[in-house]
């Protein structure tokens, strides 16, 4: 089969491969990599960021008439847009529910449509421009959470505790996302979780429930762990919460991530996404559950059904975690070199050594998912062991910065 596959998630992409499909790539340029260039595809469209959906499906079209495309599949969101373009201008199947994807992205609009099912969320508002956001601030009260209305991976969040935070979190936040709009929600005191489905029609699955490590003050994620040492009865409670706002939002035939925080009143949603999780967090699934999410969704991308291929009762065989290393510090600091890398690779219980930086780049200031510089992925007996390894395996990595004078 020929698939027109859009954007990232390269991992979906190598399972369709090894099905034996034929696939081209349309990658914007800020997301393309060299590796993209050879192997893979058998073709690879490269256009600017700022390119439009009709641009990319007037391209598509193009290759389209000179050898059809059977369908066309993206697994992440910020190609959406751009998949179901073509997919109508080409007439051409996919999964990919525009209409779902921009319920889950506005977080205004996925708190409403919770409000509506009367399902349990938080007091929240919604306001654009800096006046507004202030009387929101007052109104929801303190501590509470300010982020915008449509970013991911942790971008523009802040908690303000006291009103000596405020200016301070509004920085953050950035005055670009404050025009736009934010959505500024009451605290959530609790453990974070996040919960990884599959809907085959509209019957969820759940398959894993990770436990999610946090920064206090940037909520960049800095670890996980699958499964999440959860008791029987609040294991219930979180799935059982979650799929009925999976009910209510209408997933059908696609993945599904959902954070939730389990609170003093039970669990209570972050964010959602129709995708799968990041984070190496389905490494960790098919690690402890032996269920392949990735082959799962690509081949429920192009039509397959794969409610077979799930066993009724999923149990972990083993724990999993991932730990990031997160070293923070001023662009005039330069990454020479990643110490212990190798020593830690000859650990028994260690999957994957991830490095994100290169030799030459900039340290971050980290503020987000995307400043962090490693990561570690181990197994074990249980979820406090594999935790435990995976945080003291990259502790064990040194990352060796020089100092430049360099203008900035």
């Amino acid at each position: 089969m020929r698939i027109l596959v859009s954007g990232t998630n390269r991992m979906c992409h190598d399972r369709l491969r090894a099905q034996g499909h034929e696939l081209v790539l349309f990658v914007p340029r800020g997301r393309a990599q060299r590796e993209d260039a050879v192997g893979l595809y058998t073709h690879v469209v490269i256009l600017d960021d700022s390119a439009g959906a009709d641009l990319w499906a007037d391209v598509a079209e193009s290759l389209h008439r000179r050898t059809p495309f059977a369908a066309v599949a993206a697994y992440n969101e910020h190609t959406y847009p751009i998949v179901r373009a073509i997919s109508e201008r080409l007439d051409i199947p996919t999964t990919v529910d525009l209409d779902l994807f921009e319920k889950v992205l506005d977080k205004a609009r996925m708190r409403a449509v919770l409000d509506e099912h009367e399902l349990p969320s938080c007091r929240y508002g919604f306001a654009r421009g800096r006046q507004a956001v202030l009387e929101a601030i007052e109104e929801i009260g303190l501590p509470c959470i300010v982020k915008p209305v449509d970013t991911e991976a942790s971008v523009g969040v802040s908690h303000i505790d006291t009103a000596e935070d405020i200016e301070a979190a509004l920085r953050r936040v950035g005055h670009h996302h404050i025009d736009r709009g934010v959505v500024v929600e009451e605290f959530l005191d609790g453990e974070e979780y996040s919960v990884e489905g599959i809907s085959i029609g509209r019957d969820h699955r759940i398959v894993a429930v990770t436990r999610k490590f946090t920064d206090p003050d940037t909520f960049v994620s800095r670890g996980h762990v699958v499964p999440a040492p959860l008791a029987p009865e609040e294991h219930e409670a979180v799935t059982a919460y979650v799929t009925r706002v999976l009910d209510a939002f209408g997933f059908h035939d696609c993945p599904s991530h959902t954070e939730v925080m389990l609170t003093s009143r039970g669990p209570r949603i972050i964010e959602m996404h129709n995708r799968v999780a990041g984070d190496a967090i389905m490494d960790l699934v098919r690690l402890a559950t032996e269920v392949d999410l990735y082959d799962l969704i690509a081949r429920q991308s192009i039509g397959e059904d794969v409610g077979a291929l799930l066993p009724d009762r999923i149990v972990p065989v083993r724990s999993a975690a991932v730990w990031y290393a997160a070293p923070s510090g001023p662009p005039t600091h330069t990454l020479a070199e990643v110490q212990g890398v190798e020593k830690v690779r000859e650990l028994p219980y260690v999957d994957t050594v991830t490095l994100l930086r290169e030799p030459g780049s900039p340290q971050p200031t980290v503020t987000q998912n995307f400043d962090r510089s490693g990561c570690v992925i181990t197994v074990g007996d249980s979820p406090q062991q594999a935790l435990t390894r995976a945080r003291e395996a990259t502790g064990m990595l040194s990352f060796v910065y020089t100092w430049s004078s360099r203008e900035r």
